[in-house]
């Protein structure tokens, strides 16, 4: 067992708790993971470790917070380095989000167990995970309303009608049947048509 190294601040420990955690949802999954086992990972106490997370949803939910945080920032970078119009903006940003997520199910084979629980039981958090997409995606469709006069009332319905029409490219109970390469032509299909939908009418 590692001993426990109790100098750490309270945030640092939290970070090393998901740390162990998340090596433990990826050799076997958010199911099959048990505080205990996190507990001794770290050279803690079960109890101690009950002090800065409660419970295993919680950890989950930290786990969670850290990979929204991740995207986000890929998500961003994608929509900078992106040339010219707010159209390869949004095939940037798809594209980004696509290869997110198929990643994330590479390194968790079992990351649907996390999202069914967080789903039951931490509806706020899946509203935070929608949001921090919406808020990057109306960016684009603002952009695009403005400077090439798409065809957009409100950007931030919009921005949800499009997101979820990418629903099987963000949800690992879909994206597991295809390969990468017949993800990305699916979703290239999809948001051509996405944008032929967005380009004012004539």
């Amino acid at each position: 067992m590692k001993r426990f190294d109790a100098g750490l601040s309270e945030d640092q420990l939290k970070e090393k708790i998901l740390d162990a955690a998340d090596k433990r949802f990826k050799a076997v999954g958010f199911k099959k993971t048990a505080m205990a086992e996190i507990a001794v990972d770290l050279g803690m106490s079960t109890a101690n470790l009950y002090r800065y997370f409660p419970s295993k949803l919680n950890i989950a939910e930290g786990f969670a917070i850290r990979c929204f945080v991740e995207k986000e920032k890929i998500l961003k970078a994608a929509i900078k380095t992106s040339k010219g119009s707010s159209l390869n903006q949004l095939k940037a940003f798809a594209l980004a989000l696509l290869h997110f997520n198929y990643q994330q199910l590479q390194d968790y084979p079992a990351i649907n167990d996390i999202i069914v629980a967080l789903c039951a039981d931490s509806p706020t958090l899946v509203e935070r995970k929608i949001s921090g997409e919406r808020e990057l995606i109306m960016l684009i469709l603002e952009s695009g309303k403005s400077n090439e006069g798409w065809d957009i009332d409100d950007t931030e319905t919009a921005g949800r009608a499009i997101l979820v029409s990418w629903i099987m490219f963000t949800t690992p109970t879909f994206m597991q049947l295809y390969t990468l390469k017949e993800l990305e032509n699916l979703l290239d299909n999809v948001v051509n048509l996405t944008i032929n939908g967005l380009r004012p009418r004539t």
